[in-house]
């Protein structure tokens, strides 16, 4: 490791040093993976600790260190209850790369290098089928596809080609038909959005896929891109504006699905007046939360909802636990990612909810995971269910 990487950590990092952590411990209570291992050695401090052993001393990553880095969530917690301002979400992305430039990164984090490169997609299935999503809506998607248009949806991976969540799309599908929207689809043209890069470090492997996203855009005259998944929105919003330069985004607008329908609200296109008698308490995404700030939209929309009793859990916003799901944690170590989500579950639980909300496919297919694994009787809903539900759109 040494100079070099420390270098890029201090370009980064605005020149702030891990050196420079106090020690105090803040970050160790908030990470998921101390409170799963409650070994120091997996809490952010831990990690800086040895980081800063290894930069002194100018050693390589042990494979002990690099499997820490990877039992990790970024969910950001550590970065924002940092007494000293580190910048650790984009340390840890760093580390990660440096890892990948070792050739030690965890098998599930190389099949997603190669299924990208094969397939542009991290299913490694064949970019025909990214439009599967669509098989239940097919009568409002069928004449959709890349054809110009104000709006685009942008499903991702995990929504494109995971039956389970596919409902999200058919969803957000419905929703802009019953507004009468005008809106495209890139199906085949849909790549990856290089989020599974930017977590892994490898930022410069995303850049192929942020101009041809971007590019494809411009070309259907589309100004506003609506997004289930955070972590694509995240790709789109941030990381390719840091990737690409700002002004290679002028002109579009990315919205996360409930910024999008609390706009409309807000239009008088939307208005709830079914009753929804349903306690909920609201998961905060971390990639759309803590990474981007945005923790209003969904709970103005649920509490507009007649009937809703919305209910936080003691944790929530910019201090809400993590799902479990992301960071690649779900591919990593699976076993502590249900852990994870079963901490949160149970938090929903004492809430008194009967259903736990969030906009997340990661989210999603955590809590489903959790709940299963902890048989609890809550449910897990998707906003975009939610919002169809409470509209009444079949």
């Amino acid at each position: 490791m040494g100079s070099d990487l420390f270098e890029q950590l201090k370009a980064e990092a605005l020149d702030i040093e891990p050196t420079v952590c106090a020690r105090c411990g803040f970050c160790t209570f908030v990470c998921p993976a101390y409170l799963d291992t409650l070994w120091d050695s997996q809490s952010p401090r831990g990690k800086l600790y040895q980081l800063k052993s290894l930069i002194k001393d100018n050693e390589p990553i042990p494979e002990d260190f690099a499997d820490r880095i990877f039992k990790c969530t970024l969910c950001g917690a550590c970065e924002e209850i940092c007494q000293t301002n580190i910048p650790l979400l984009r340390f840890w992305q760093l580390i990660r790369n440096e890892i990948g430039n070792l050739g030690e990164w965890p098998e599930i984090v190389k099949f997603l290098d190669s299924s990208i490169e094969s397939s542009k997609n991290i299913m490694e299935i064949d970019q025909v089928d990214r439009t599967l999503w669509t098989d239940m809506v097919d009568d409002l998607i069928e004449d959709k596809e890349l054809v110009p248009a104000e709006y685009a949806y942008f499903a991702g991976c995990n929504i494109s080609f995971k039956g389970t969540l596919a409902h999200m799309g058919e969803n957000t599908a419905k929703i802009f038909d019953h507004l009468g929207l005008d809106f495209t689809i890139l199906g085949e043209k849909e790549y990856c959005c290089g989020n599974p890069y930017f977590v892994a470090g490898e930022f410069e492997k995303a850049r192929s896929m942020a101009e041809h996203h971007l590019t494809t855009l411009k070309e259907l005259g589309v100004k506003t891109v609506v997004f289930n998944c955070p972590g694509c929105h995240r790709a789109f919003n941030e990381e390719y504006p840091h990737l690409l330069g700002k002004e290679a985004v002028e002109g579009l607008e990315f919205l996360p699905f409930s910024e999008f329908i609390l706009r409309q609200m807000k239009e008088g296109k939307i208005k709830f007046d079914r009753e929804y008698s349903h306690v909920v308490t609201w998961h905060d995404p971390c990639e759309l939360g803590r990474h981007q700030h945005i923790y209003d939209p969904a709970r103005e929309i649920l509490n507009a909802i007649p009937g809703l009793d919305l209910r936080e859990m003691k944790h929530n916003r910019s201090k809400a636990r993590c799902c479990g799901g992301g960071g690649l944690l779900k591919g990593t170590n699976p076993l502590m990612s249900v852990r994870v989500s079963g901490r949160r579950i149970e938090a929903a639980e004492k809430a008194g909810a009967e259903i736990i909300a969030s906009e997340c496919p990661s989210c999603t297919m955590s809590f489903r995971d959790g709940i299963e694994d902890r048989e609890s009787k809550i449910i897990f809903k998707d906003l975009s269910q939610i919002v169809v539900e409470a509209l009444g759109i079949e």
